[in-house]
């Protein structure tokens, strides 16, 4: 039995089947576009968050790195990255001369424990000129780097949490900043507890553990910055979670042991009248270290106690007892009741014979 198709009808089947061929091909190539799309974005994060790491441990040796590599580099390796290119700010010899000398100038101070805590009280100095370096880098490249990464300044844009869209130079920028900020504070805990550990060489075998390991780091981005980004994200991932944790023990040590020595070679003078305890144990859902600004009220005894959170202020108010005063080896404690309840603040050493604030609240 044979099968007859009208004439119309077949060119009508013929039609529907190359239009639906023809869209077929298209959704493809949008896909394809899309993919591509993806690729490039990727790859130019990579290129972004992959030296990172190596730029925390220590920012303008990292600089130093990343200009000296785009300006002195090998062509395969400038070629290879947007980062190491001839369009890049990086490629610039007066920023690699001045990123060694700064890295020279603030890295002898820390081989020996007389100076270095001078170069540990302006290591945020450091690291924040590095994350505003960077940030700067960024936003002066334009679309240089991005052409050269395949990015164009339509797909730079990207959408966060399905209601605020925001550029993706923004967004990166704000994840470099988080990053470094992260990473160098537990790199600056740990200089400040081997400050205090009694070898005199310690300090300079860290110093150039340091060095080592941000070359090493730097030499892994050159590589595979793919897989220098995954390290990176491993190494802030660790630190986020002991970051905050970290923080309150940095204040600690930095207000009743780093600024009280560094006052007295200087012959800096303090305000007694208002000063910084930190919480000797958990109290009111505070964790243990947490920082409250002392100052005085209107009567001799009574106290206002100020927690500067990262949302919310909260403030609290106390009375004092000098015949709880206990003296320490490192630091005082004093007890301040808030609503009957005793609650015990360590603060700087020898407060007590210096401070009206507490003398007058016997």
């Amino acid at each position: 039995m044979r099968w007859w198709v009208p004439p119309r009808f077949a060119i009508v089947l013929l039609f529907v089947l190359v239009l639906m061929q023809s869209v077929s091909l298209a959704q493809l190539n949008n896909a394809a576009a899309a993919a591509a799309s993806t690729i490039s974005t990727q790859v130019s994060t990579q290129e972004w968050l992959g030296p990172l790491s190596a730029i925390a441990l220590s920012p303008f040796f990292g600089l130093a790195c990343l200009s000296g590599a785009a300006t002195y580099g090998p062509e395969w390796l400038q070629s290879r990255s947007a980062l190491f290119g001839p369009a890049s700010p990086l490629n610039n010899p007066l920023l690699f001369w001045v990123m060694l000398v700064l890295t020279v100038t603030t890295s002898l101070p820390r081989f020996t424990k007389v100076s270095k805590p001078f170069a540990l009280a302006v290591e945020k100095l450091e690291m924040y000129s590095a994350v505003i370096i960077l940030i700067a880098m960024k936003f002066m490249s334009g679309s240089g780097m991005d052409s050269a990464s395949g990015v164009s300044h339509s797909e730079s844009m990207v959408l966060t949490a399905g209601v605020t869209a925001l550029p993706m130079d923004v967004l990166l920028s704000i994840a470099a900043a988080i990053n470094i900020i992260v990473v160098n504070t537990i790199k600056l805990a740990i200089e400040l507890l081997v400050w205090l550990i009694p070898f005199p060489t310690v300090d300079a075998i860290l110093e150039v553990c340091n060095k080592a390991l941000a070359g090493t780091l730097m030499s892994l981005y050159a590589h595979s910055p793919f897989l220098s980004t995954l390290l990176n994200l491993g190494i802030f991932g660790i630190c986020c979670l002991v970051f905050f944790r970290v923080k309150r023990r940095m204040a600690y040590m930095k207000e009743l042991m780093m600024l009280p020595l560094i006052g007295r070679i200087l012959g800096w003078s303090s305000d007694d009248t208002t000063f910084i305890g930190f919480l000797a144990k958990p109290w009111n859902g505070f964790p243990v270290n947490s920082a409250f600004q002392m100052s005085r009220l209107g009567a001799p005894s009574e106290v206002q106690l100020l927690h500067r959170g990262w949302t919310k202020h909260r403030t609290f108010s106390g009375t004092t007892d000098l015949a709880t005063y206990r003296t320490g080896i490192v630091c005082d404690q004093l007890h301040v009741y808030v609503d009957g309840q005793e609650v015990a603040f360590d603060v700087r050493k020898g407060l007590e014979g210096r401070s009206a604030f507490v003398a007058e609240g016997v």
